[in-house]
């Protein structure tokens, strides 16, 4: 990390694990993050809030089968003050986002949930997280912006890069368990094999998508997951040992250049 924070100009940071096979004690977590800070400009860690087991499970299975332990994320904002440390792993709807920061979390990474269920997901953040109104209230206007977008920028870093079947990618999960989106995606299968702009692509696939669902605001529906990190506190482990009497001393920050 040392090496890295000396040649560039950006900020550096950490993502992983809270543990490995039978390393997965709080200690050892702690131990790790300590060292890494204590040798290193290195002042942010993305934290996934489960081990990995490198003997017998799948890439697949290792991010569902090892147990979520958020209260070893939130301890670790309690022993190292000095740190910026985001919380990863499991979250699958804004209220959890929404739940996690209040009970304290610096920031939150969500990966799969958003990119699986991205109008549940993404269309409340403006205003959720932010605090700020929704720009594009459906799914036709998200559409609109982003065909003058995508079809600005095909081949912009070279012969078919982007192109269409890259651009189309992340739109492919918007109409997630919405009627049509079973046609929509045969529809779009087929439509990537010839078309060459993303209006070709949208308008020879959106009338597999009826217009009440295109045209329907972001709707937020009360989960009851409001309190879900509300009793962690009191599943935090002890203080780490190393820094139960006080800190190190903070060395000097990598800044990120204008």
């Amino acid at each position: 990390m040392s090496a890295i924070a000396a040649n560039c100009d950006v900020p550096v940071s950490v993502k992983c694990r809270i543990g490995v096979d039978d390393r997965d004690s709080y200690e050892e977590l702690c131990t790790f993050v300590d060292k890494v800070v204590s040798k290193s400009p290195t002042r942010h860690f993305i934290i996934h809030a489960r081990k990995a087991l490198l003997s017998g499970l799948s890439p697949a299975e290792n991010r569902k089968v090892p147990p979520l332990k958020y209260e070893y994320y939130y301890a670790l904002l309690r022993d190292f003050p000095e740190v910026h440390f985001t919380l990863n792993g499991g979250l699958t709807t804004i209220e959890q986002v929404s739940a996690s920061i209040r009970q304290g979390a610096h920031q939150v990474m969500v990966g799969r949930a958003a990119y699986n269920n991205p109008w549940n997901m993404l269309g409340h953040v403006d205003s959720e997280i932010y605090g700020m109104p929704t720009r594009c209230s459906s799914r036709r206007q998200i559409l609109q912006s982003y065909q003058v977008y995508g079809d600005s920028i095909i081949g912009q870093y070279g012969i078919s890069r982007p192109n269409v079947r890259q651009l189309v990618k992340p739109l492919l999960h918007l109409f997630h368990s919405e009627p049509g989106n079973s046609l929509w995606k045969r529809k779009a299968d087929s439509t990537l094999r010839h078309c060459k702009t993303l209006a070709q692509f949208l308008e020879e696939t959106l009338d597999a998508i009826p217009d009440s669902v295109l045209d329907a605001p972001v709707l937020m529906e009360p989960s009851g997951e409001q309190d879900y990190f509300a009793h962690v506190d009191s599943l935090l482990p002890p203080r780490y040992a190393k820094l139960a009497n006080g800190s190190y001393e903070s060395p000097v920050l990598v800044t990120a250049s204008s």
